[in-house]
C-alpha cells in the first residue's frame, strides 16, 4: 500500500511539472528597449562580414594554366611495354644496349650491338632503336648518338640524346 502511494505521488509530481513547463512555453517575453539597437548592430556586422567574404573570395583565385600538377610525382617514370610486332631493337631501353664494334668505310659506317637477351644486331644511321623509338643520328668511330623523344613529367615530348660509347671506361 505504501508502494502504491509512492507511485501515485510520483505520477502526480510528474504531471504537475509537465504542466508547469508547458504553461511557461506559451508566454511570450516582452521585447526590450535595446532590441532595435541590437538588430541594427547585427545588420551592420552582417554587411561587414559579407564585404570581407567578397574580398577574400576575390583575392583567392588560382589559375593552374601553365603549371604542373603538384600531386604528380616527379620521380616516377612510366616505361611502356613493347608492342607486338615491333623489331627486337625496339624492345629494350637504349641504355641497356652494348656496342661490340664499329666499322666504317667510304659508303658509311655501321655498328654491331648486343641486346640484353644476348642477341647481336647491326645498326645503321637512321634506324629506329629503343622503347622510346629513338633514331640513330650518327655512328662515329668510337660512339653512337641516338636521339629519343621522351615524355616529361608534364606529358610533353622532349628530345633526349643518348651517347653509347664503344668502350664504357672512356669519357
Amino acid at each position: 500500500m505504501i508502494q502504491n502511494q509512492k507511485n501515485s505521488l510520483f505520477i502526480f509530481i510528474l504531471i504537475l511539472t509537465s504542466l508547469l513547463f508547458l504553461g511557461a512555453c506559451d508566454k511570450k517575453a516582452a521585447p526590450s528597449k535595446a532590441a532595435p539597437a541590437m538588430k541594427a548592430q547585427a545588420a551592420s556586422l552582417q554587411t561587414a562580414d559579407a564585404k570581407e567574404t567578397n574580398a577574400v573570395e576575390e583575392a583567392v583565385t588560382y589559375d593552374k594554366k601553365g603549371k604542373r600538377d603538384p600531386f604528380v610525382s616527379l620521380a616516377v617514370t612510366v616505361v611502356e611495354k613493347p608492342k607486338k610486332g615491333q623489331a627486337p631493337l625496339e624492345n629494350y631501353d637504349v641504355s641497356a644496349i652494348k656496342i661490340l664494334g664499329i666499322v666504317w668505310n667510304d659508303n658509311g659506317s655501321f655498328a654491331e650491338i648486343v641486346l640484353p637477351d644476348g642477341k647481336a644486331y647491326t645498326l645503321r644511321e637512321g634506324m629506329t632503336i629503343g622503347i622510346h623509338e629513338g633514331k640513330v643520328q650518327k655512328i662515329d668511330k668510337d660512339h653512337i648518338v641516338i636521339r629519343e623523344r621522351i615524355k616529361d613529367y608534364k606529358g610533353e615530348l622532349k628530345s633526349k640524346e643518348t651517347i653509347l660509347k664503344l668502350r664504357e671506361g672512356e669519357e
